[in-house]
């Protein structure tokens, strides 16, 4: 039967270059250097027959190690230095490196490209020789070279994209010696994105063990057919022999307490045999993102009354149809509430483990989202296992439309590997492509979209366009894609654009897959250029514009206001809903400003997961559990105040009435508005209260206080994970009120765990945080620790060194926030 071995632990890595290893080779296995055992590791350096012995001694007078110089071109020196650090995988190199203010990479997040070397040991037991081996990486940013035991493998182009290599016959067992990885990845090559893509071998690392005969796992398809009081699937599955006999098996599919059987059949040596059946589910039930069931569907091939090998996977029973009037799911209209998303995140980069992508979905959920595009890039297992569990509709995107080999042999083990997931129904073939609607792009669009109908038949196929204000489209060109999407249509800069695409193509199928591009900086409620901080309420610098503007100017506050998107939709319902940019800020793409600007600020989130006041706008149009927010903090400084020296307060709910209340002072009870309230109100010091209700009973209250200084800090586990806990770090004064506007640099200290990362969610270059220590910014920072065993993590907070008030201000607390 199958197995697996996790390769994430006991690296050691490399940052630049060594001097790369050959590729080709004179002599078989005869590379050396780092792809060979070194002095202390078990094994020989070159495996050497005795005649290869007797040989080399013959041309080098018994010195063999000259005699591999002379023969093959061994590498005999290379050795691993100091400079050879021991990390786990996932890793992103680049998070550690420092910023570097340079105009070229701005849009990358300020972080230079390099090479990296990741080298790793390990032995397999004797009785694993009878197995298919295949060795597995989930991801390397960006292009990776491999060798093994002194044998190049091969390279991968894509970062974005898992790749594999059958190791069976270069693997070593038992006596013969440990196994030695090396991997080179490098980021100079050219980017694939104008975002932070991050560096390094940053998913993981792991052997498959298959039997000799065993179940194509890419191969294994359920798909819906028809659905009605029973729902029609089809199956398809590919076995391979990869023995020198030929071998006769059964298959049987198992879906719960079903078993379908199929006739036996035989594959040649060194074959495979493809089959394929319709079968049944009674009364099913249908997934969606409120019911996300899931099934679970297992192959299994019998040879002589014995099970050979099986393969698992879960799949969800859903209709999906998208036509003039919107998007369908399960035959009812359904409106998508949706955000686009790139990979990283705070303190890792973009090596998130599955407990970090589920605290992400998460947040996404709490907000109301039931939809997720991923930009602009293929999306990863752990997210799609998340979104078919949790229930999120999931828009996965090709990378770039192009039809050279490797790009679609990228996209055809995407797309294989991916289907069965009950959360993907759209398939977005290329962002804002400018070869869009021209007779390259039909061509091209042409061949990829053939490709994925071939082996994808129920997912919808849609391309994010730009727009332009004439609405000229390409009839030739769209007829490509099931559903025609639009990025930004309800932007003033985009004109009349898609009025007159709808009025001359009144049956196509439209959809808006990009929206808002809203900027806002966490708990920052005035413009602030140096420090490349925007106001929550609505900046007035510009997306496309220098400097600061005024309202109504092209750009300003980003593409569109959230509200005006959400009205647009309203009043478009044909374009099936939104997809916000972003549900997180993203390192890299600072806009609107230059450096020290580091990462963007379109998420509805920051980098840590911190919700912005518009978060909660969306939760109030989005959620029906009843909910109200109000802003901005209740501290004088960082205020914005009008010519009459008030402050405006605004308001969400999904309530019926709020209430307002400076110091207990009631400032008005107001019916809920179409998106938010607001007062303009005298700034006293003290509390800012509002109280919302539903059929006239206070069903809900937020408030903000007048904090003073810090003097101490809360610890609070905001998730906990199977091996991961993300630890809110928040500032508090005497009184226990949160200090909104606290940067104290703090040391951290861990017990029982250990620091993965640390974050704060400024989008701006301060100073390098170092070890154990960080910022809070805008009062508040997060921690990312590994677990360990069973123990529960302790932290210590404590104000760093030289900052803040001197003394022993410290807060010793578990992570739950206990003292």
């Amino acid at each position: 039967m199958r197995n697996e071995m996790k390769l994430n632990d006991d690296w050691r890595f490399h940052l630049g270059e060594i001097g790369s290893p050959v590729k080709t080779v004179k002599k078989a296995g005869a590379i050396g250097g780092l792809t060979a055992p070194l002095k202390g590791e078990d094994g020989e350096q070159i495996t050497i027959g005795q005649g290869g012995k007797h040989f080399l001694n013959l041309i080098s007078q018994g010195d063999l190690k000259r005699g591999l110089r002379m023969l093959a071109g061994t590498d005999m020196d290379s050795e691993l230095t100091e400079e050879w650090d021991r990390i786990a995988i996932p890793h992103d190199w680049s998070v550690a490196v420092p910023y570097v203010d340079a105009p070229e990479l701005l849009m990358s997040g300020s972080k230079p490209e390099n090479i990296g070397y990741y080298r790793k040991t390990f032995s397999l037991d004797a009785t694993l020789e009878a197995n298919q081996i295949v060795l597995k990486f989930d991801g390397v940013m960006r292009m990776a070279s491999v060798w093994l035991n002194g044998i190049y493998l091969g390279d991968n182009i894509s970062g974005y994209t898992p790749f594999e290599f059958d190791i069976t016959e270069i693997a070593k067992f038992g006596d013969e010696g440990v196994n030695v990885l090396l991997v080179r990845a490098d980021t100079t090559t050219g980017a694939e994105g104008w975002w932070y893509e991050g560096a390094g071998i940053y998913k993981e690392v792991r052997l498959q063990f298959l039997p000799k005969v065993y179940v194509d796992d890419d191969s294994f398809y359920i798909y819906t057919k028809e659905i009605g009081e029973n729902a029609v699937l089809g199956c398809e599955a590919t076995f391979v022999n990869c023995t020198d006999k030929p071998q006769t098996v059964r298959p049987t599919l198992h879906v719960g307490d079903q078993q379908v059987a199929f006739d036996g059949i035989t594959i040649e040596p060194l074959h495979s045999v493809s089959i394929n059946k319709d079968f049944l589910i009674y009364q099913p039930r249908l997934w969606t993102p409120e019911t996300p069931h899931l099934y679970e569907a297992t192959i299994r091939i019998y040879g002589e009354q014995q099970n050979i090998d099986e393969f698992s996977t879960t799949f969800g029973i859903r209709k999906i149809s998208y036509d003039k009037n919107g998007f369908f799911l399960n035959g009812s209209n359904y409106l998508l509430k949706g955000v686009c998303e790139h990979q990283d995140f705070a303190g890792v980069g973009v090596a998130l483990n599955k407990d970090i992508v589920e605290f992400k979905l998460l947040k996404l959920k709490e907000m109301g989202v039931n939809a997720y595009r991923s930009a602009h890039h293929f999306a990863s297992k752990d997210l799609l296992d998340c979104c078919d569990r949790l229930g999120i509709i999931v828009m996965n995107e090709n990378r770039i439309l192009e039809t050279s080999p490797w790009r679609l042999r990228d996209l055809e083990k995407m797309v294989k590997r991916t289907r069965n997931h009950a959360s993907l129904c759209f398939w977005s073939i290329a962002n804002e492509e400018v070869i869009g609607n021209t007779k390259l792009g039909h061509r091209m669009a042409k061949r990829v979209t053939a490709l994925m109908q071939s082996l994808d038949y129920e997912h919808l196929l849609v391309s994010a366009e730009l727009l332009n204000p004439e609405g000229i489209v390409d009839q030739e060109y769209m007829s490509n894609f099931d559903v025609v999407g639009v990025n930004y249509p309800e932007a003033g800069v985009m004109g009349e654009g898609l009025k007159k695409i709808k009025a001359n193509y009144p049956e196509q199928p439209l959809m808006s897959t990009e929206n808002a591009s809203y900027f806002s900086t966490r708990g920052i409620y005035k413009d602030n250029a140096e420090k490349c901080q925007t106001n929550n309420f609505g900046s007035l610098y510009s997306m496309v514009l220098p400097g600061k503007r005024k309202l109504g100017d092209p750009g300003v506050g980003g593409t569109a206001r959230p509200e005006e998107v959400l009205d647009f939709i309203e009043q478009n319902p044909y374009m099936g809903g939104s997809f916000i940019w972003t549900a997180f800020d993203y390192a890299g793409e600072p806009a609107p400003f230059g450096w020290p600007g580091i990462g963007s600020q379109f998420g509805v989130l920051d980098t840590c997961g911190f919700e912005k006041d518009y978060f909660y706008y969306y939760q109030s149009k989005w959620t029906e559990t009843p909910m109200v927010h109000v802003m901005p903090h209740w501290n004088k400084e960082g205020l914005t105040f009008n010519e009459d020296g008030k402050v405006e307060v605004r308001v969400f709910s999904n309530c019926d009435e709020v209430e307002l209340f400076v110091n207990d002072d009631s400032q008005g009870k107001q019916s809920v508005g179409e998106h938010h309230n607001s007062w303009v109100v005298d700034f006293i010091p003290g509390e800012l209260k509002v109280i919302a209700y539903s059929k006239g009973e206070a069903v809900v209250s937020d408030a903000r206080v007048t904090a003073k200084e810090a003097v101490d800090f809360l610890t609070e586990v905001i998730y906990d994970g199977e091996t991961t806990q993300l630890i809110k770090v928040e500032a508090i004064d005497g009184a226990g009120n949160v200090v909104p506007m606290a940067n104290n640099a703090l040391d951290i200290a861990i017990k029982n765990g250990s620091l993965l990362g640390t974050g704060n969610g400024n989008p701006a270059y301060a100073e390098e945080d170092k070890e154990n220590a960080l910022h809070l910014f805008s009062g508040k920072a997060l921690l990312i620790v590994k677990k360990e065993a069973a123990a529960v993590p302790k932290i210590k907070v404590a104000v760093a060194e030289g900052c803040g008030k001197e003394g022993q201000l410290s807060a010793v607390s578990d992570s739950k926030g206990n003292p």
